[in-house]
């Protein structure tokens, strides 16, 4: 009997044993069942995504990118039809041996750098089935050559695409910019486009990028598992770019480069009435069509190290002292706050102390009692000085900044700088030193401290030939789709207004009119026939090497239409070195064709 409960009791054990690993059985069953019915209900979609993709080759039809004209509508920027070469890093061999020896036979095909492939798709992680760029811009053998060694090349494909192309080569340079491949980077921040896009690097390339870029299409091709194709499922046809009018004047445009010639510098041209820049050159430039072909890694190398800096739009971020130009501020801010009257005169012996510490005029012998007209006139540094003690650093700020000197004029150019309006406060935080006299009568002629790009100084012009307003500067004039719809127009838009009196603005347009039609005038090899121009030379003090000289006008100086500046690096004086260049660029505007100096009356 206790044999028979012995028995009894083992065979309840077993029987709870087998009910367990049934029921263990059964969950194991059920999990099984709830993952395959999330992967078919949830994740289905990827999956038959994924196959499709080892089945069809979605292949981009890369949009043709918008054109770019002058206000006249001349061709600034096209497109040239250009051969390509793409890999689809998921056909590629699975093999490592295999992939290894079409690298090689990729690179040495297409003269490429050791481990250039591998290096890009390394660069391209995560976006297999997407086509990776390997190089551009192939002649035509070249691209027979590929298409001959297609068999032996898995995921390679030669695509016909449009390339850029500048006109003009080098003209407009620093407007137009240049474009490039999409970054890996800037792929991550922006929305909309894809790998492999040629997008604008700089210039209006850049700003207007998505304006020009258009939208892609797509081919949708059917392969087999190598890759090879067995036909096309469908196709999703591009749009083209909209094409932009620019204010430039291509003409003189090419009248200013030509001018400027291999001078580091700019000249600006800037129409008065609405803020239409007409000319923008900055040299030394560079030709854009080298960066559409694909710049070799050796030349941008060489182009990054150039001491000259010719991907530096001087223009807006070249920050130099404004030097006599600023004294314009000057005696607006000291008139128009009643510090002096145009009456008032100072002294000028050729040298001002201030303690034992002597600031010399330009004129070494002096200039006798100044008044303000004389002053502009003249530019005598010493009235200046006089001026500034009296307005004191805070002024001087406060009316730099009313004419735009501290901040980005707005431009629609990219990496624009805003320059230096210093302060004491300025001073003593940056430098842990007080604000001295001497740092005031330096402020006060638009050296020392003071940093402004040539297009704020050009503001000072503007505002001189408006009685006040500075228009903001622009190059975009309107925005046309590819069948010459007017998508946007840029209006005029005021961005500064210097308020001051119209006697005070009246003596001021008085006295840069005199600065280059009267005898003593510092401006006279700017004089135009019949034309009357009025203007402000520059010597500014360069404490790394030789002056840098500017001129700027606006004329006719009655009526006003332009202004121009000129600012040249390391050139010497301004009324010598500058202002014959002016004349050069306006009488390219004005279709003055003799070239001849006026004599001053």
């Amino acid at each position: 009997m206790l044999w028979d409960h012995f028995l009894l009791r083992k065979e309840e054990e077993f029987q709870k044993r087998v009910k367990g690993l049934g029921l263990l059985l059964m969950a194991g069953f059920g999990l099984v069942l709830l993952r395959l019915i999330y992967l078919q209900l949830f994740q289905g979609g990827v999956f038959f995504e994924l196959s499709a993709r080892n089945r069809v080759r979605l292949i981009p039809i890369k949009a043709q990118r918008g054109l770019i004209y002058d206000r006249h509508k001349e061709l600034m920027a096209g497109n040239v039809p250009s051969f390509n070469v793409s890999l689809i890093p998921a056909a590629l061999p699975a093999d490592p041996t295999a992939r290894q020896q079409e690298y090689a036979l990729l690179q040495k095909l297409l003269a490429l750098d050791d481990n250039e492939v591998e290096e890009k798709l390394n660069r391209r992680r995560f976006r297999f089935f997407e086509p990776l760029r390997l190089k551009g811009n192939l002649d035509r053998i070249t691209a027979a050559l590929m298409e001959e060694h297609k068999p032996e090349l898995p995921g390679m494909m030669v695509l016909t695409e449009s390339q850029r192309f500048y006109k003009n080569e080098s003209l407009g340079f620093h407007v137009l910019g240049y474009v490039g491949e999409i970054s890996e980077r800037d792929l991550a921040l922006r929305e909309g486009y894809q790998a492999g896009d040629i997008v604008g690097q700089s210039g209006v390339e850049k700003i207007y990028d998505h304006y020009l870029k258009g939208r892609n299409g797509w081919l949708h091709i059917e392969v087999d598992a190598h890759g090879r194709q067995l036909g096309i499922l469908g196709r999703e046809d591009p749009w083209t770019g909209h094409n932009l009018v620019l204010t430039l004047d291509r003409k003189l445009q090419a009248a200013a480069e030509e001018t400027l010639g291999e001078r580091r510098g700019t000249i600006i041209v800037e129409d008065v009435r609405n803020g239409e820049v007409l000319a923008l050159a900055s040299s030394p430039t560079y030709n854009p069509n080298v960066f559409a072909r694909g710049i070799p890694k050796d030349e941008w190398a060489k182009l990054l190290a150039n001491k000259d800096f010719p991907l530096t739009n001087r223009a807006i971020q070249g920050l130099y002292p404004p030097g006599s130009i600023f004294k314009i501020v000057t005696l607006t801010g000291a008139l128009q706050d009643k510090f002096i009257d145009p009456q008032h005169t100072f002294l000028c012996k050729g040298i001002y102390w201030i303690s034992t510490w002597p600031y010399r005029c330009w004129n070494d012998s002096g200039h006798g009692m100044v008044d303000a007209r004389r002053s502009l006139i003249e530019s005598c540094d010493i009235y200046y000085y006089q001026v500034g003690l009296k307005l004191k650093v805070e002024k001087l700020a406060q009316w730099a900044r009313r004419f735009g000197y501290g901040y980005p004029t707005g431009i629609d150019l990219p990496n624009e700088l805003a320059g230096l309006v210093p302060t004491a406060q300025w001073k003593e935080r940056t430098q842990n030193m007080p604000w001295f006299p001497g740092n005031t009568v330096m402020f006060s002629i638009g050296q020392g401290y003071m940093m402004a790009t040539p297009m704020q100084i050009l503001g000072t012009l503007c505002a001189a030939a408006n009685s006040g307003v500075i228009y903001r500067p622009h190059l975009l004039r309107e925005v046309m789709s590819s069948s010459g719809r007017i998508i946007h127009e840029v209006k005029p838009e005021i961005m500064f207004r210097v308020t001051a009196s119209a006697d005070v603005w009246s003596l001021v347009q008085r006295s840069l009119t005199d600065v280059v039609n009267s005898k003593r005038g510092t401006g006279k090899q700017a004089r135009l026939v019949n034309i009357k121009v009025a203007g402000k030379t520059a010597t500014a003090q360069n404490p790394h090497g030789e002056d840098h000289a500017a001129f700027g006008a606006f004329a006719p100086a009655d009526k006003p239409e332009i202004a121009v500046l000129i600012y040249l690096e390391n050139a010497g004086g301004g009324g010598a070195e500058a202002a014959p260049l002016a004349r050069k660029v306006m009488e390219a505007y004005f279709g003055i064709t003799t070239g001849e100096m006026v004599e001053a009356k």
